[in-house]
């Protein structure tokens, strides 16, 4: 048998490095061990603000590089399915998007396990713990009104605006607002409805992960393993006892947490022989916890880029960065240097909105959801779609001049699987979100593009128009899905497989301590624990989790132990 540590955490993405950082402050007395499959993540190539479009593609080592089994609805395409790899998990390669979300969508998760932890009262709290919010520099601050928040935010974790804005970025907040578009000062304060702009976890022009926020001032009876994958968890059957890695076994006095994430949590249980009985036995795995919901319920929502092709001499957003490896790297070495050049001028702020569908209120796939459902979609804060601008594309090439956005599908219904393709520990797991299988995500698509294409097509943004770079044919319901089918691909924000619950739900897969249902010394802190995806981007959400179970099990052992 390998070494000791009192917990094991599982996975250095937002959730489990906030967890071990909280517990080893909190147990100063107990070793704490932080593992992670991927390395350290640390090539400064990879962390300006501006590179962020890239870093999921460019940086090696960096994603798992999964993908589904082809989806029915999407033109049988195997869609691209990443996952950050690496010290700081998926805050490494994403977009750094901050986004609470709706209030309706936390007191109905509230409602759902049955517990007031997750209210948006007391999440709102919480939140403060976790964030370090910088306001805009003053003549943006028309834009943006965060009130107290400033003020009252403790944590560690940068959220705030770029430094520099784009000439045209103001002027088309404005046009959005001369059109009738309602405006968001603070997308964050629980009421996300209207146009606003985007918060990011960045700070100085630099990318802030999990790791760079959390981890360089980590305890030191906080020890942090990279490079060693967990195969599987070990106990007895009842009790678990430490983890089994690539090289060898490591043990949990108290208990070891999974913090790997909605694909690789379930993967990491099933491996384990916890999950369904049934579908354990067809990959000859024995069954120590016979548990059906482990890897079901995968939820995710889907996104498209719209690309307006604009007059010449208008402000745009250029198409050089991509045109080339060697652009890319002479932005980043002029970056490195100086912080000037493209990735200083482009790429920065970002408008992000969040809208409702009368049309999808009216259809008649809304009057066949749930009672519960339709009145969570109904509440005044439950976006039906997100709109984007300002973002990066590669379906324009110069010298044509381009503005790109790009508009995703809150509340879908569909739900997906997480499977095993065999016993062998290397496969990566078999992924099917079943995306637009439910008519009512067909119904959301179809909306959400119509009225995103009205948008664009608004008198004062489309005043320098051309043309789209790519459109339907026309509106017709057909022809918005066979557009949807062609282009339609996911947001990477997978959640839910290892769901939490009331403890008489058959579907249940952890409590609301995050404890593993029937099997003592074992939790999962990750996005797996969501029974359903809100209506944010879901970094935040990542993190939150992590600072709820830290604080839930930081009570526990002190009432335990008579720590304080």
């Amino acid at each position: 048998m390998g070494d000791a540590y009192d917990f094991i955490i599982v996975g250095a993405g937002p959730a489990g490095c906030l967890l071990a950082c909280r517990l080893a402050s909190a147990f100063k007395s107990d070793q704490i061990l932080l593992i992670e499959a991927g390395g350290e993540n640390k090539a400064t190539q990879h962390q300006g603000f501006g590179d962020r479009n890239f870093t999921l593609a460019t940086a090696p080592g960096y994603n798992w590089g999964y993908k589904t089994v082809p989806q029915e609805h999407l033109g049988q395409r195997e869609v691209d399915y990443s996952r950050g790899k690496g010290l700081g998990g998926s805050t490494a390669i994403n977009f750094c998007v901050w986004t609470r979300g709706p209030s309706a969508d936390y007191d109905r998760w509230a409602q759902i396990v049955d517990d007031d932890t997750w209210s948006w009262a007391n999440v709102e709290e919480r939140y403060k713990k976790i964030e370090k919010i910088t306001q805009p520099s003053k003549e943006y601050q028309r834009y943006v009104d965060f009130g107290e928040k400033v003020s009252s935010a403790q944590g560690e974790v940068d959220v705030g605006f770029p430094k520099k804005w784009d000439p045209e970025f103001g002027n088309y907040l404005d046009d959005t607002q001369y059109d009738g578009y309602p405006r968001a000062l603070d997308i964050n304060s629980g009421n996300p409805i209207g146009l606003g702009v985007v918060q990011s976890s960045a700070a100085n022009g630099t990318r802030v992960t999990a790791a760079t926020a959390l981890l360089s001032g980590a305890p030191k009876n906080l020890t942090v393993l990279t490079g060693q994958g967990v195969v599987k968890v070990i106990g007895d059957g009842s009790k678990i006892q430490g983890v089994a890695t690539e090289s060898g076994t490591i043990l949990a006095k108290k208990e070891v947490v999974l913090s790997a994430g909605a694909l690789d949590t379930p993967k990491i249980l099933l491996l384990s022989g916890v999950g369904s009985k049934s579908e354990l036995e067809k990959v000859d795995i024995p069954c120590i916890r016979d548990l059906p919901g482990i890897g079901k319920n995968l939820h995710d929502r889907l996104f498209m880029e719209l690309v307006t092709v604009r007059k010449p001499g208008t402000p745009h957003r250029t198409s050089y960065l991509p045109s080339s490896p060697q652009n890319l790297d002479e932005a980043r070495q002029q970056w490195a240097q100086d912080e000037t050049g493209p990735f200083s001028e482009f790429f920065l702020p970002q408008m992000i909105g969040y809208l409702k569908s009368k049309a999808l209120v009216e259809s008649e796939e809304f009057k066949k959801l749930a009672p519960d459902v339709q009145a969570a979609l109904q509440d005044k804060t439950s976006p039906h779609f997100e709109l984007f601008s300002h973002i990066l594309s590669a379906s324009v090439a110069s010298p044509e001049q381009y503005l790109a956005g790009a508009v995703s599908f809150m509340s879908l219904q569909s739900s997906g699987t997480v499977n095993l393709r065999s016993k062998d520990p290397s496969d990566p797991p078999l992924v099917d979100p079943k995306f637009l299988e439910d008519a009512f995500d067909k119904r959301v698509a179809i909306e959400a593009v119509r009225e995103a294409f009205q948008f664009l097509n608004s008198p004062s943004l489309s005043k320098d128009h051309v043309r789209f770079a790519a459109e339907p044919e026309s509106f017709s319901d057909e022809d918005v899905m066979a557009f949807v089918g062609k282009a339609a691909t996911s947001m990477w924000h997978m959640c839910g497989t290892v769901a939490m619950g009331k403890p008489d739900s058959p579907d249940t897969c952890v409590d609301t301590e995050f404890r593993v249902i029937g099997l003592e010394g074992l939790r999962v802190v990750d996005m797996s624990i969501l029974p359903f995806l809100p209506s944010a981007h879901t970094q935040a959400l990542a993190y939150l989790i992590g600072q709820t179970a830290a604080e839930k099990m930081i009570a526990e052992y002190s009432g335990l132990d008579g720590r304080q």
